[in-house]
């Protein structure tokens, strides 16, 4: 997983200027140019940054992979990040805001590059509220395609301990801008540049079967790797030529004719095409290129793919930490969690009912002073101990059915209380869990089920069924916003709804109600003919909503989980569901229950009838934003709690046994 998400980086790191690398062919200012405002109503953002033909519009971080939030706790403590910089640009500005500042005195903050080199610096506010900050990245160091940056929290306080309330503050809504020029793509591998905000994969009207399943094929391997950036990647069946689009966008085209391989069209200009052509098999072959990296070696105006080999992963029931990433440490003064997670995909098993624990973990031998750990899964008590003078940790749990989702948060929350009182702040314990941890999965559908289950219980294969050529467009969503919250890369295999039926796969399919109906499939909403549509939940009804619906849904029957996308009249409607999903802060994970439905009044909703009802969790589960980001910062969230344990001592003057958790074992 490690190397997954090192082989991503790197891709956006050395092609984020791709984005901009646009930029500079004949029409740069298609960059520059803001967009249009009202007469006598100016954009700060815009001024700060939009000042020159070569320079790109703000870039938020998460679109980059990256959150846009960063936490800095206690003075002259480093939080350390980086973003990608692709070939042929440079780093513009950094732009965003600064608030929530705590016992500032005099304060800003540095911001520096990985030869330690000040870059600016940004001034702590005297007064509540955020302000908005610009700070010049353009002579940062880049190295590999990537620019590290560092943010130091600087003020006049005087040196602190474990009863003072640290110094702090946040910077928000990070963006970055891009200076420079880059060509048009000319070479088949400037197809996968390491930033782009949307790929479009065309296949004319009448797409052949091969053509169907290489956009599909096309589509799950473009996600994975892309992934953390949230790339949409759209299938184009229309005969209409597309319109202008960004300078970041790619597009394919899949042809049906021969001689298979890839091709450049009109390179150097903003019609550029790349052009995957073969009949039947030899055209699928050819998508293989994008299956990782290696299409970076594709530095020519043609190549073609000879031979392909399976890729799909092998299944197992047991993986060690080290195999899932669930690799942290945290230093620990007062209170601090320590953050993982793995992602059920990686088993390839399909859905699961339960997950076992056994982690095992190395601390600082505690031979004053009080400490514990509580390991919680959402709102489940995994186990809790006292941390001794071992210095070893060893703890078994099990994550019920009722807490299973596709990816899965583990927290362990450590306490230390040293024997001094205001003791410095070096007096603190370090924690470490020992890769060789191990999670044992079993497999099976006696799980909560509806949207948290998705999409572990369609790997490592699922059927794919689309009953009309232009509604392939709408599987492509689905597979697209499925592959951006797993590390594996997922595999649509196209049927049809007979031969699909019948198994007991994972499957996705685009159809009628009375498809579905007619194949035996039970969905939890059934929209027929007309406006009626029935209801499958606590109490069945049957209504009729004088109005057309969009539909899309999941729902379990004969050991299988089923992803249903329908509608009745109206398929914008069904667009409108993908829009809705799109718009969450997670994407398909920040989804409960198992239905999202849009009326005739064009308003979207998340419903819950039958499965997947929405799990007490107080951790998040986006992958990047706390699975990498809360082990980065995990010093920060140690000094965080000091503060926190120094005014609880003021309010408790309990023995140390009293201090405890009620939980803990004795």
């Amino acid at each position: 997983m490690r190397a997954a998400g090192t082989r991503a980086w790197a891709a956006i790191v050395a092609c984020l200027l791709l984005s901009t690398a646009v930029l500079g062919a004949p029409t740069p200012q298609a960059w520059a140019d803001p967009e249009p405002t009202e007469p006598g109503v100016e954009s700060s953002t815009e001024q700060a940054v939009v000042t020159e033909p070569n320079t790109t519009p703000p870039i938020a971080w998460p679109q980059l992979g990256r959150s846009d939030r960063i936490d800095i706790v206690g003075s002259n403590q480093t939080v350390d990040t980086d973003i990608p910089v692709p070939q042929g640009v440079v780093p513009g500005q950094l732009t965003g805001t600064i608030g929530s500042v705590v016992n500032v005195v005099d304060g800003r903050v540095d911001v520096l590059d990985a030869r330690g080199v000040l870059l600016g610096s940004v001034a702590a506010p005297a007064e509540a509220g955020s302000v908005p900050f610009a700070i010049d990245l353009s002579n940062a160091q880049v190295i590999d395609g990537t620019a590290k940056l560092s943010f130091v929290l600087r003020d006049n306080n005087p040196p602190g301990n474990s009863c003072t309330q640290l110094s702090s503050v946040t910077l928000g809504q990070l963006a970055a801008t891009y200076l420079g020029q880059t060509p048009f793509p000319a070479l088949v591998s400037d197809f996968e540049p390491g930033y782009t905000d949307q790929i479009v994969i065309r296949t004319g009207p009448n797409p052949s079967r091969a053509q169907q399943q290489g956009a599909l094929d096309l589509v799950a391997k473009l996600t994975q790797q892309y992934r953390p950036m949230p790339v949409r990647i759209d299938v184009d069946t229309s005969p209409d030529p597309l319109p202008p689009g960004s300078p970041t966008r790619r597009v394919i085209e899949l042809r049906e004719v021969v001689p298979a391989g890839l091709t450049v069209e009109n390179p150097n200009s903003p019609d550029a095409v790349l052009v995957i052509a073969g009949r039947g098999d030899d055209l699928t072959r050819q998508v293989q290129l994008f299956t990782d990296q290696r299409i970076k070696l594709a530095q020519t105006g043609s190549v073609a793919v000879k031979t392909v080999k399976s890729d799909s992963p092998k299944s197992t029931n047991i993986k060690t930490f080290a195999q899932l990433g669930m690799t942290g440490q945290i230093s620990v003064l007062g209170a601090a969690t320590l953050y993982v997670g793995f992602d059920v995909s990686q088993f390839a098993v399909g859905s699961i009912q339960d997950a076992k624990l056994h982690i095992i973990g190395h601390y600082t031998p505690v031979l004053g002073g009080e400490a514990s750990v509580v390991v919680r899964s959402g709102s489940t008590v995994l186990g809790s101990r006292r941390l001794d003078e071992s210095g070893v940790l060893d703890l078994t749990g099990t994550i019920p059915a009722e807490g299973i989702q596709s990816n899965v948060g583990i927290a362990l929350e450590l306490r230390y209380q040293p024997s001094q009182q205001c003791a410095p702040l070096n007096d603190r314990i370090q924690f470490t869990l020992d890769p060789s941890s191990t999670v044992a999965v079993t497999p099976g559908t006696h799980n909560r089920g509806g949207f948290p289950i998705l999409p572990m219980a369609f790997t490592p294969d699922f059927d794919v069924v689309v009953d009309q050529a232009d509604h392939l467009r709408f599987a492509a969503e689905a597979i697209n916003l499925m592959g951006q919250q797993t590390a594996v890369t997922l595999h649509p295999r196209l049927s049809t709804l007979p031969a699909a039926a019948g198994n007991g796969r994972g499957l996705l399919v685009v159809a009628r109600g009375e498809d579905l109906s007619r194949a035996g499939l039970k969905p939890t909403v059934l929209a027929q003919q007309g406006n009626s549509v029935d209801f499958r939940g606590a109490t069945d009804t049957d209504v009729d909503l004088n109005g057309p619906v969009g539909l899309v849904q999941v729902f379990s029957q004969n050991n299988r989980t089923v992803l249903a996308v329908n509608g009745t009249d109206d398929w914008s409607l069904v667009e409108r569901d993908f829009d809705y999903i799109r718009a969450l802060d997670s994407r398909w994970a920040s989804l409960t229950g198992d239905v999202v439905a849009t009326g005739a009044a064009a308003q979207t909703v998340n419903l819950t009838l039958r499965e997947g009802g929405p799990l007490i969790n107080e951790y998040p589960g986006d992958g990047w934003k706390w699975w990498a980001w809360a082990s980065a910062g995990a010093l920060a969230a140690a000094l965080a709690a000091v503060a926190a344990i120094a005014l609880w001592r003021r309010r408790h003057r309990q023995t140390p046994e009293e201090t405890l958790p009620d939980v803990l074992d004795e």
